[in-house]
């Protein structure tokens, strides 16, 4: 069966971090690279820029910020393109923190598993400890780990990047409802304003065309976008119906 670019993408990062585990970074950059130029191919930007800062991470993680830094960097300046700058400034600091890891302070304030864990430089170790925690005591676990820049934040199409996009984006989805509920006076600003994020990345014209012509159904609107788009146009459409006071539309 013949699989998506994204998806050879996704196969490559996967091969990737294995070849990392083992020590071999000339093929798990090799790994990378390719899985970028398929993702930036597809028009995965951000799946593009997430991978390149979760190299980063992961080189930190293994006490290389020298290496980790281009990454993390060049993750930066993608996600700031995206016009996502709370990514872009997480990727930012990180990048600039050439003295990451684990700490006496951060041991002492973890379960003794994870604390094992991380002595012994284990990764696998570490995630199993972590499964093993109730939910509480393994958020705030997460939490501390993520922070001292031990682990990666959540990556990939994560619930983070969707809420980030769509706060940033609101004021633009609400132009979008607005010329759709007949406010043409918006159109041309809007139009402007969708050219723009066209040229960082994004995928959102084609789809608010549509839904200026009256289309209403999800998967005709979000046909070849990627998760991140499609939650803008989901959005959009919860904006209309909230408008009119109906029900969401199905997808279908």
């Amino acid at each position: 069966m013949n699989t998506t670019p994204k998806e050879q993408a996704h196969a490559l990062i996967a091969q990737g971090r294995a070849m990392l585990e083992q020590g071999d970074l000339a093929r798990a950059t090799d790994l990378l690279n390719q899985a970028v130029r398929l993702y930036w191919s597809a028009g995965e930007h951000y799946a593009a820029a997430a991978q390149i800062g979760n190299y980063g991470w992961a080189l930190r993680r293994k006490g290389r910020p020298d290496l980790a830094r281009p990454y993390l960097e060049q993750a930066a300046a993608l996600f700031e393109q995206l016009g996502l700058m709370d990514f872009a400034e997480r990727h930012r600091f990180a990048a600039e923190d050439v003295n990451p890891g684990v700490t006496e302070e951060l041991l002492a304030s973890l379960p003794p598993a994870v604390r094992g864990a991380l002595e012994r430089g284990d990764g696998a170790g570490l995630q199993v400890a972590l499964d093993a925690l109730p939910l509480i005591e393994r958020n705030l676990a997460l939490e501390r780990l993520t922070d001292a820049g031990v682990i990666a934040p959540l990556d990939g199409e994560d619930a983070d990047g969707r809420d980030e996009a769509l706060r940033q984006f609101e004021p633009l989805l609400q132009g979008i409802a607005a010329v759709a509920r007949g406010n043409v006076g918006e159109r041309a600003e809007v139009e402007q304003a969708l050219g723009d994020i066209e040229r960082k990345g994004w995928r959102l014209r084609r789809a608010a065309e549509q839904i200026w012509a009256g289309e209403r159904r999800l998967e005709q609107l979000t046909r070849e976008l990627d998760n991140l788009d499609r939650a803008l146009v989901e959005r959009i459409l919860a904006i209309l119906d909230e408008s009119q006071g109906t029900p969401p539309h199905p997808s279908e």
